[in-house]
């Protein structure tokens, strides 16, 4: 083989390579996209605690170390969380009227909630799908850990069809 046809070889490699890629990130849906819309809180956890191994998990103290913790995090609980496309959070919750800011900061993974231009928290993205997102506050308060909180599409079928209309 000659060193002209190598060279030849390697550019169409790399140019393949290239195409291949823009081609696929062109394609998926950014995290934006994927985020906009009304979620439903249905679960929120402590996921990881330092706590002493002798407290069980179900015995009193623990129940109030958690219950404390979750309590510090009251004005997250939307119960429905519902991202619009201008950046704003509405809650539906009648308790909370109040409209929030969001943004998704970094490579997609970290989502920031504002109130008043100041940012109020910031979670990390687990994992997100068109139906289901989990997020992780991380706390320090008394122990600490991560708190989970798993949000799910609110109308899973008006989503499957807005997706097979896209396609």
């Amino acid at each position: 083989m000659s060193r002209d046809f190598l060279v030849k070889i390697n550019y169409i490699v790399i140019f393949g390579i290239l195409s291949i890629s823009s081609l696929t990130v062109s394609r998926l849906d950014s995290p934006e996209q994927i985020i906009e819309g009304e979620w439903i809180e249905t679960a929120w956890s402590i996921e990881k605690d330092n706590t002493n191994n002798a407290v069980s998990i179900t015995s009193p103290v623990y129940q109030e170390l958690k219950k404390e913790i979750f309590d510090d995090f009251h004005e997250l609980h939307l119960g429905c969380w519902n991202f619009s496309e201008n950046g704003k959070l509405i809650s539906t919750n009648k308790h909370q009227n109040e409209q929030l800011k969001w943004y998704i900061k970094g490579r997609g993974h970290i989502l920031e909630l504002h109130r008043n231009g100041k940012r109020l928290e910031s979670f990390q993205i687990q994992a997100i799908s068109k139906d289901k997102m989990v997020l992780h506050l991380n706390f320090d308060l008394q122990v600490k850990g991560i708190i989970e909180i798993i949000l799910e599409r609110k109308n899973k079928q008006e989503t499957n069809e807005i997706y097979a209309k896209e396609v």
